[in-house]
């Protein structure tokens, strides 16, 4: 398998991604919601490093502004996941997640300033958190665990393929990333539903006062 490989991967990669973000637009609508706002954002974050990095691979855009914009969804995604984490194992009222569900664009905008170069260690640092997280938590988010889990295995596979830095073992251990892609869709959507639950509790609420 040559290059050609990983550029038609990485371009099926963005077409998914890009896709599913519009999908989720659609299917859920407004941001209204801190959880649904979320949703859309680590969607789009994803889907513009993978159009991104295609991009990159059929020569549209430069390397070397990728390189420099790269950071910028990585590390808001990657904060963005962690707060999901976050909200799924904890309590907060829809105020407070309101107000932390700003955080990870905040987060990604100072990384990108001042710390460009650390944003892949800061991913796999908020994968593993998400991990370590869900891991003690006792009785919540079953479904969203199981797809948090294998997307993070797969992601694990890409990475443990990478580091051995034989360039067909990376070309193989990409296709991982496929199957990390799909279960973090998933992750995702199951989100946005339980968003439109809590707008259904909260409309019955209002009725009844």
């Amino acid at each position: 398998m040559d290059s050609s490989f990983l550029t038609w991967l990485f371009v099926s990669l963005g077409l998914y991604s890009g896709i599913s973000f519009f999908k989720m637009l659609i299917q859920f609508g407004l941001p209204n919601h801190p959880a649904r706002f979320t949703c859309y954002l680590i969607t789009l974050c994803a889907a513009v490093y993978f159009c991104g990095q295609a991009a990159v691979d059929l020569a549209l855009i430069s390397p070397f502004l990728w390189l420099k914009w790269r950071p910028l969804p990585v590390v808001a995604g990657s904060l963005s996941l962690l707060l999901q984490v976050t909200l799924l194992v904890g309590r907060f009222s829809v105020i407070q997640q309101k107000v932390i569900s700003r955080l990870p664009v905040i987060g990604g905008i100072l990384c990108f300033a001042f710390f460009p170069d650390k944003a892949d260690h800061f991913f796999g640092i908020t994968i593993l958190l998400g991990v370590i997280f869900l891991s003690i938590s006792v009785g919540k988010a079953r479904y969203q665990k199981r797809l948090y889990f294998k997307m993070a295995l797969f992601l694990g596979l890409f990475l443990g393929f990478k580091l051995v830095n034989i360039y067909w073992l990376y070309t193989v251990g990409a296709f991982f990333l496929f199957f990390a892609l799909f279960y973090f869709l998933l992750f995702e959507q199951s989100i946005a539903i339980s968003s439109k639950i809590d707008d259904f509790k909260l409309s019955l609420e209002g009725e009844k006062k």
